[in-house]
């Protein structure tokens, strides 16, 4: 039988594929009883993640759903590649970094140079990208591969992360939203960006604005927990302001 938190991820997985479902419908899917699956609406209800409504649960319109890496590759390729540029820049030679997964976290990689860096990854394919930076240092967290994200997270990642320690982590994000935080969509890897978060000594957001106003499943750490923004010029005043006055330095790409 599946963990309460696997089933909560297919849950929502399901919810994205037809909007709604009846609860009783939901418990003969996951082979569980009715009360189970009525606390686990419960806490992705409390979430913000559904809302129940005469015997269905119903996804959030605002939740962002996560799209495969190769699916999120054709979504603004020239903006991502001009904030993986203005991310490089805050990159200084002999850093130990971590990059998290991501296309937006990738696009930083071809903007490396011959810088000498140690880098840790949970993300196969910028691992594949990195064996081109011949001064890089490349490290990997290890872990269960997660096919649709290329990303790899659980206990082994879990554990590695626990003993280094990093000058910045680069983090992509599925939702950045002023009141739900900093979000992505697979709680495993929402735990392990945690992890990092704590490794590094600067938190480096990096993600274009379509994100702004959305929300994933899973929070990582609150808007005004981060040191650096880089994002590009489609960013919302008030995002821009709130951040200013929490203290975080915003980057426009």
């Amino acid at each position: 039988m599946k963990s309460s938190v696997e089933r909560r991820s297919d849950i929502l997985e399901l919810l994205q594929q037809i909007g709604s479902h009846r609860v009783e419908a939901l418990a003969q899917h996951f082979g569980v009883s009715s009360v189970t699956i009525r606390n686990d609406l419960n806490y992705l209800e409390q979430q913000g993640y559904v809302t129940r409504s005469h015997g269905f649960a119903v996804l959030n319109s605002r939740l962002n759903i996560e799209l495969s890496i190769s699916d999120k590759s054709n979504h603004y390729p020239e903006l991502k590649q001009r904030i993986g540029k203005a991310a490089a820049a805050l990159i200084n030679e002999g850093d130990r970094l971590i990059l998290d997964s991501g296309t937006t976290t990738k696009a930083i990689v071809s903007h490396l140079g011959l810088k000498s860096l140690t880098i840790l990854t949970n993300g196969l394919e910028i691992a594949m990208e990195l064996v081109s930076c011949p001064n890089v240092e490349i490290r990997m967290t290890g872990g269960v591969l997660r096919k649709n994200a290329m990303s790899f997270s659980g206990v082994m990642a879990d554990d590695n992360l626990r003993n280094y320690r990093f000058d910045k982590v680069f983090l992509g994000v599925d939702g950045f939203d002023l009141h739900k935080g900093v979000t992505t969509f697979n709680e495993q890897e929402a735990h392990l960006n945690r992890l990092m978060c704590e490794a590094a000594d600067q938190i480096i957001v990096v993600t274009d604005s379509s994100k702004f106003g959305q929300y994933s499943n899973f929070v990582i750490c609150q808007a005004n927990q981060i040191d650096v923004l880089v994002t590009d010029d489609k960013l919302p005043h008030n995002y821009k302001e709130f951040l200013e006055n929490s203290g975080v330095q915003v980057v426009i790409a």
